[in-house]
Order: structure tokens, then sequence, then C-alpha cells
């Protein structure tokens, strides 16, 4: 499917046997087996769909929505809601109002790193009354069976009472919201509970950081992915730092990123998109192999296991350009491998397991090519089918969401 089908590309989700794409014209739901649409959403008033959550929570998605401001031009993100994958029901009679009264200003795309539903609760932007602009770093938190908002910050560019700055990147994790900081001349992580956040019920600094994480424009990573907290810093550069949490643990483990590309993670991350390259499943985080700069090569995966974020082992696969990961699977992940401009799939399970998928090398099979390094395709598995949807997708007749059926063979 092109853009000129779906619009422009937001977000993914999935269930047993569908696809959910989100694009700024709303939310589809599709068969993978067949392509049937099975239900739609589009934003009221010719609005459109801002930000996605990176996942879902017991089969319920949130997202944001608005309309285009008049002034100064841009997206007025103020609509909060939630929707059952399945069936396309909205969780609530009325969205959530991310604005409160007396507020000039309002989120924007960007206010999407604080998207987020785990538990019960739902994570998001907020414009406050002290909020002038659309670049605020406040936030707002509500339940998830009834929309009822628990709590909201409103410190505009001030600091918290105990001299923390928001910076606006925040997710929550099994009903606890944490949020990246800036306190003084240390960045730290906060967790706030269900209570007013004046004051956090933890605290972690984040000594991998190197620059500050006092706004938007900061270098700071957070998502949930299979009930684990990532939260990484400068990683587009060497010698940064990538953290995780389970909702178990009393404290952040460093994850070994040696040797990964860990810039491939923050390339189309700018709070509108989910990062890319960051799979988990059970215990065991997946990263791309290769140089940790822009445009630089990758070949391979590094497989870490979450319990005591050490690396269990490396894969290179000969004569690849780039590496893209796919989606996890029962014994290892899906990779979309470019070599010499021919795409192709692979599963790797360990240093000596990898299986070859088919190779894409004409036709619509040029779609799914990984040479826009800078826009990453994002993956998922549902039963037999490998759907694909494509960020980078600028032109009317540019494929947006792809599906291929599995059918792997040994190498």
């Amino acid at each position: 499917m092109t853009k000129a089908d779906t619009g422009t590309f937001v977000g993914l989700w999935s269930t047993s046997s569908s696809v959910v794409l989100g694009t700024d014209a709303g939310l589809t739901s599709y068969d993978l087996a067949t392509g049937k649409r099975l239900w739609s959403w589009k934003p009221p008033h010719g609005g459109l769909l801002c930000n996605m959550s990176h996942s879902t929570s017991e089969g319920i998605g949130a997202f944001v929505y608005g309309r285009w401001a008049p002034n100064p031009g841009i997206e007025r993100c103020d609509q909060l809601q939630t929707v059952s994958v399945g069936s396309g029901r909205l969780g609530w009679t009325h969205a959530v109002s991310l604005v409160a009264e007396g507020s000039t200003g309002f989120p924007d795309r960007v206010g999407g790193e604080s998207l987020s539903i785990s538990g019960n609760v739902v994570s998001a932007p907020f414009a406050g009354p002290r909020t002038r602009d659309h670049s605020g770093t406040d936030l707002l938190t509500a339940d998830v069976p009834t929309g009822q908002v628990r709590w909201s910050t409103d410190f505009g560019a001030a600091a918290m009472t105990n001299g923390c700055q928001l910076s606006g990147h925040a997710q929550a994790l099994m009903g606890t919201v944490y949020a990246a900081a800036q306190c003084g001349n240390a960045p730290r992580l906060l967790a706030f509970g269900a209570a007013s956040p004046t004051t956090p019920v933890w605290e972690s600094p984040l000594p991998g950081c190197k620059y500050p994480v006092s706004h938007r424009a900061s270098s700071a990573l957070m998502t949930v992915k299979a009930d684990h907290l990532l939260v990484g810093c400068d990683l587009s550069s060497p010698g940064g730092a990538l953290y995780t949490l389970s909702p178990q643990g009393s404290r952040l483990l460093p994850v070994d990123t040696s040797g990964a590309a860990t810039v491939a993670a923050v390339t189309d991350y700018v709070g509108v998109h989910a990062p890319a390259n960051l799979l988990i499943n059970a215990d065991t985080l997946y990263l791309v192999k290769g140089e940790n700069t822009f445009n630089a090569r990758s070949d391979g995966v590094i497989a870490v296991d979450l319990a005591t974020g050490r690396q269990r082992w490396s894969t290179t696969l000969p004569g690849v350009s780039s590496v893209t990961l796919m989606s996890p699977t029962d014994a290892g992940v899906e990779v979309l491998a470019n070599s010499a401009g021919r795409p192709s799939l692979y599963t790797l399970a360990g240093p000596d397991q990898v299986t070859k998928g088919p190779s894409l090398t004409s036709g619509k099979g040029a779609s799914f090519s990984t040479g826009n390094s800078m826009r990453p395709p994002r993956g998922v598995r549902v039963g037999g089918y490998l759907a694909i949807a494509f960020s980078g997708s600028c032109g009317a007749d540019e494929t947006v969401l792809g599906v291929l059926r599995s059918g792997v063979r040994r190498d």
C-alpha cells in the first residue's frame, strides 16, 4: 500500500491476525492473510493523527490526535484517546484534553515522546496554564478503563520543587511513570506513582548521559518494550549509554552495547515515531551490530541478556551493507539485510544459527530495500506473515505498508 492509499506513517500495532497502521489520516486495521480492512478511525473535523503509543497493553493502544494550528502553523496535538486494537472500539466516551484552561500553548507531534500505555496508566504530553508555546515538557496521566485524569504537571519552563527540570521524555511501566529530568548538572530518571508528582517516589542517576536532558532536543531516548523500560543517552555517538528496567527491578541495569550500532535506534526517533532497531523477546534484547556512526555499515545482530545486561552472542552476515531488525521469533530475531541493493530476510538464533528467507529482487520487492538508513522500516510478525511499515516514504507512489508471506529455507 502506498502513501497515496494510506497517508504519512505514524505507527504500527498488531494482534494475532492483523495489523493496525496509523497514518496522519487515521487508524486502519488490516487482516494480514487477505488484506481486508477490518476497521478504521479518522480524526474528526478533518484533523490528523499525531502519535501512537510505542506498544499496546492488553490489546489497548493509546493515541493523540488534533489539527493544524493556524499560528505558528504546526500540529496542535491536544486530544488523547484509547482504542481496542482488535475491534476498533474507542475506550472513552470523550477524549482527554491535553491543554488546560488558561494555557496559550499546546503539545505538538514531538510531544509524542511521553505518550505511552502500560497496565492501567496512560501517559501523555500536557500544556498547563504556564505553557506558552508548543515545546512544553509537562506530563499528564490518565486511567485506562475510565479516562479519568490521575494527575498532571504544570511546571512550564521552571524546575520542580526538588530542583529537577523535566525533559518531556516519559514512559509508563506497569502503573509507574518514569521521566527523564535534568537535576542541576546531573541527569536523572524520576518515577511517579498514582499520587501528585510533586515528589518522585524513586530516583536514579543516569551516569552515561554526558549532555543535559533539560529540553526536548536532548539526546535521551525512552521506550517500553515487552514489559521492559529502555532508557538511552547519546546513542548516536560512541560512549552512549543504554539502560533497562523491569517492573520487578529496583535499579537501572546498564546494557553492554560494545560493537552495536545504537545510532540505528535514534535515526528516526524524534518523539514522533517509536524508536527502531530495539527488539525484546522474553529476556533477550536484540541490537544491530556495526559501526556507530550515521550511514555507516551495519552487518549483524547482537543479543543481550536482560537479566545481566551482558551480551549473549553476536553474529555477522557476510557481505551485508545494512541490517534492520524486523521482529522477534520463537527462536531468535528476523532481520532485513541489504547486500548490493538486494534485500533479503534472515532469521538469526545464535552465532551459527542463520536461516535465510526470500530475496526481494524485482517488482514490488524493490519497495523493501533498506537503502534509507535514516528512516528505517518497522516490522511485525503475525502468524505466517511479516508486515513492514516504511516511515521514510515521501512520494505518493512509495510503499508505506507491505506484507510478505513467510517462506524460509536453511542457508
